[in-house]
């Protein structure tokens, strides 16, 4: 798994596609955050390595900063804050690295270069057995068994994204291979065999209300999407997380 950053910044493109480029050289996943929630939002699902944080957009909350610093609760991303005056980010502390917006390309590299990768999460025997049987559980529910192929498929990558929440930016690049490998079958059949799993549970749910959750419609016949592969199973993690 590669190294995973984060870039908040409030619609400064130029910024985001020099970061972007720079990021994809040194085979980091960059995610691109808007708004301070949603920032939150990746913080603690994605456990990123980098936080770039564009001081020309967004005021540094340092009190938040520091609460969610004396939790421990979370792992602390490195945060690197661009800024057209650097030198009038007053406040210190060995976490944060303050680079001149106009010219950080060098600084950022370094810092990327340096920057050791997290480790995925390590889960006991018994805790992945727990997963399994939540997961059992609510396919059971929504109708599905282990005659469907996507089964499986489907439990192995909720353990894997528990494990490693970074991996749900790489479902395609990542997650489809690792299963594929593990069960000696083309990539393709992995991704249409779960397809095909959420098709028949949009079909067949015993529990419409928690399909309905799922897929964000009303009722289970009318003419909304069934959800994708990525939305379905990230939804799962959430429940049996």
């Amino acid at each position: 798994m590669c190294k995973s950053a984060i870039l908040f910044s409030k619609k400064d493109y130029s910024l985001g596609e020099a970061l972007r480029y720079i990021c994809r050289d040194q085979k980091v996943n960059l995610v691109y955050c808007l708004t301070f929630p949603e920032l939150l939002n990746n913080v603690i699902n994605l456990n990123p390595e980098i936080i770039f944080y564009d001081l020309e957009t967004n005021c540094f909350p340092i009190e938040i900063y520091k609460q969610f610093k004396e939790t421990k609760i979370f792992p602390l991303p490195k945060i690197v804050a661009l800024s057209l005056e650097p030198e009038k980010f007053e406040y210190k502390d060995e976490n944060i690295f303050v680079f001149n917006k106009n010219n950080f390309a060098n600084d950022v590299i370094n810092i990327l270069a340096l920057t050791k990768e997290k480790e995925a999460k390590k889960i006991t025997p018994e805790k992945i057995e727990e997963i399994k049987n939540k997961t059992t559980k609510i396919l059971s529910d929504l109708g599905l068994t282990t005659k469907y192929l996507g089964y499986e498929y489907i439990r192995d990558l909720v353990i894997n994204i528990i494990q490693d929440k970074r991996l749900l930016q790489s479902f395609n690049k990542k997650l489809y291979p690792k299963i594929a490998i593990k069960y000696n079958t083309p990539v393709n059949n992995i991704e249409r065999n779960i397809r095909n799993a959420i098709t028949v549970a949009s079909q067949r749910s015993k529990n419409k209300m928690l399909f309905d959750e799922i897929s964000g419609r009303g009722t289970l016949f009318n003419a909304g999407p069934v959800p994708s592969n990525k939305q379905f199973i990230t939804w799962l993690v959430d429940k049996v997380s």
